[in-house]
């Protein structure tokens, strides 16, 4: 779920509800029409690009409407580089369009700007478990987790990306991790 950014004026408040709401239409319009008023606000720039991802039945990498969208992330990320909003929504949506070592390479960039981001690290390791690249899910997820207790429940996969990189015994034991000093080579 992309992040929006707050804000006090009720045009983009109501803009931002219809997003919310799964009406990525009439949002864009009114975005559009902000946008037109305030040519550098990022949030506008970034919920704009959000709702152009999502009124497509079937978003495309290709289509026009993508197209528009990564322009927008990347003008929003110009405007205010240290800001991981348009860069992890950006993340987020090419995650969604099946674009995933795309995906990895703008999270990389978020925890560039925000190594401690959790959503971006959580991310990572959902991604790499798509990918079979079990150990470094199993990393990955692990440094979410102390980052962040709360998302235990998000991390119902581990088991199965812990097996297959073989960093469970026979009864489910944890052998060979990574960050177990004493756990043998192999």
């Amino acid at each position: 779920m992309p992040i929006f950014g707050r804000k006090k004026d009720k045009e983009y408040q109501e803009a931002a509800r219809l997003l919310a709401e799964n009406r990525p239409e009439e949002a864009a319009e009114k975005l559009r029409s902000l946008l037109e008023n305030h040519p550098k606000d990022i949030n506008v720039i970034v919920s704009l690009a959000v709702a152009l991802i999502q009124r497509q039945e079937e978003p495309d990498k290709d289509s026009p409407a993508t197209q528009e969208a990564f322009s927008l992330f990347d003008r929003a990320a110009e405007l205010k580089p240290r800001d991981v909003v348009p860069v992890f929504n950006k993340a987020v949506c090419l995650r969604d369009l099946g674009l995933l070592e795309e995906a990895l390479v703008q999270f990389d960039k978020v925890l560039e700007i925000e190594d401690r981001f959790t959503l971006a690290i959580l991310h990572k390791a959902e991604i790499n478990y798509e990918l079979e690249r079990w150990k470094e899910a199993v990393e990955l997820a692990r440094l979410a987790l102390i980052r962040d207790p709360g998302i235990e429940g998000a991390l119902s996969w581990v088991p199965k990306a812990m097996e297959e990189a073989g960093m469970l015994d026979d009864d489910g034991k944890v052998i060979n991790a990574p960050w177990d000093d004493a756990a043998p080579d192999g």
